[in-house]
């Protein structure tokens, strides 16, 4: 299990993180969720030791951080948000220089990732593009098994295919019974991976919800232009009028019905969207934090 109790971290006069308190559980994908400088990157810093907490406790497998990291560490596996080795290292090369630190590695899986991923190992990593470079940080977080895993903004860089074979990678992961926790700003993303989530705000953990809440949150955004007689839509949430577009807010369950009701409607064009992280979960990103 993997436990932050009321994390605190100032870089000089400039906030960090304030209060973030989270537990997760063997077999758990716990999302981290908040706009940039939220204090996502810091709190997970914080957690694999890379930054010093100003006060607050943080517990892996029962062993505390930073403290006890060298007994815990060659059973976390990190992604970070921008991966960078060693830029004229080949990847085989990296590849044998990793398993000095991780005597766990099995070779077969070791290469059965490599394939899975699409990896070519004679590539050097300065040659590599960014969703190539960010394919090997994958394979390095997951090479040796870990049983805690941790990953920022895990999704950036990678085109729709990589996304996939990450999310299923990670299902995986949990089946194995890893505690995992990733940052993102990708609400579609969330929703599919994550048992809980906790949204983060200025600093500070604001809430924490269920998959069933999060459902709640995962609305479309429908834009309609030159739309005439809105009225008759009135018992669909309308979020913005500007008199020339009218956007409303629609559960998935609800979308199919809105759309047969806009078709005995005039109206020049629609769009439909999801939403981004900050309109889902506006009601927290608006309430003040206490400072």
């Amino acid at each position: 299990m993997l436990v932050a109790k009321h994390l605190k971290k100032y870089y000089g006069k400039y906030r960090g993180v304030e209060d973030v308190s989270f537990s997760i559980k063997p077999g758990e994908i716990y999302g981290l969720i908040g706009p940039n400088g939220a204090g996502k990157t810091t709190t997970i810093r914080i957690i694999l030791g890379l930054l010093y907490k100003d006060s607050g406790n943080i517990t892996i497998g029962g062993h505390e951080i930073p403290k006890d990291l060298k007994r815990i560490t060659n059973k976390i596996g990190y992604l970070p948000g921008e991966v960078n080795f060693y830029p004229d290292m080949k990847i085989r090369e990296f590849l044998r220089f990793n398993r000095n630190f991780y005597p766990q590695i099995e070779l077969d899986y070791e290469k059965d990732l490599v394939e899975f991923l699409n990896i070519n190992p004679e590539k050097k990593f300065k040659e590599l593009s960014q969703g190539n470079k960010k394919k090997v940080g994958i394979l390095q977080a997951l090479v040796h098994k870990p049983e805690y895993l941790i990953m920022d903004e895990p999704t950036n860089g990678l085109d729709p295919l990589l996304q996939s074979k990450l999310y299923e990678l990670l299902q995986e992961e949990r089946k194995r019974g890893t505690v995992i926790l990733f940052s993102s700003h990708v609400l579609t993303e969330v929703e599919r991976l994550c048992q809980r989530v906790g949204v983060i705000k200025e600093g500070k953990l604001v809430k924490e919800l269920a998959m069933e809440d999060i459902h709640k949150y995962t609305k479309k955004l429908v834009t309609v232009y030159g739309l005439k007689e809105p009225d008759r839509l009135y018992e669909y949430e309308l979020v913005n009028n500007n008199g020339r577009e009218f956007t409303f807010s629609i559960n998935r369950d609800e979308l199919k019905g809105f759309l047969k009701a806009l078709t005995n409607l005039e109206f020049s064009d629609l769009q439909i969207r999801n939403p981004s992280l900050e309109e889902a979960f506006m009601e927290f990103y608006t309430q003040e934090v206490d400072k």
